[in-house]
């Protein structure tokens, strides 16, 4: 099992980063790897939500949400990635005077046995490079209120502490 954690401390209040993070589809315009986001279902937010992301290498994805607590975190379950058995992704914010700490905590299963534990170091490295790239981009977003329209990899690495 694979476990990665990432943080950022993002110059804005909780419930701003909180109302930017549940809206699920958003997704798709501050990571540069999703293509396209779209929740499917009568439910677009909370436990049960469901959302099919398109992203870069003709990649399709879908994602069920499992936990929410609203205004400070939520869960999903993905499926769909190559080599990835199983993976959840726990998201929460927690208020730091007006600044807020954003937490990513997922938990990625690889398939292939003994292949895929070999895997791991390699998918544990290029997790760690990309991460903090998504996370730039998205608070990019909500310190500004829209999107930054480079690339998220030429924002200045986020501080990962409030």
């Amino acid at each position: 099992m694979l476990k990665l954690m990432t943080t950022v401390c993002i110059d804005a209040p909780s419930t701003l980063v909180w109302t930017r993070l549940a809206k699920l589809e958003e997704i798709q315009i501050w990571s540069a790897a999703v293509l396209r986001a779209k929740c499917e279902g009568a439910v677009a937010r909370g436990v049960g939500a469901e959302r099919t992301c398109d992203l870069t290498g003709n990649i399709r994805i879908q994602e069920r949400w499992i936990a929410w607590d609203e205004g400070r975190s939520f869960q999903y379950e993905g499926y769909g990635l190559p080599w990835v058995k199983r993976a959840t992704n726990r998201w929460s914010v927690q208020a730091i005077g007006q600044r807020t700490l954003l937490t990513s905590e997922a938990e990625i299963e690889l398939k292939g046995g003994i292949w895929g534990r070999m895997m791991e170091p390699v998918i544990w490295l290029m997790a760690r490079r990309i991460a903090p790239n998504e996370f730039a981009g998205f608070k990019y977003l909500v310190e500004h209120g829209y999107p930054y329209a480079g690339k998220a990899s030429a924002l200045p690495r986020p501080v990962t502490v409030c």
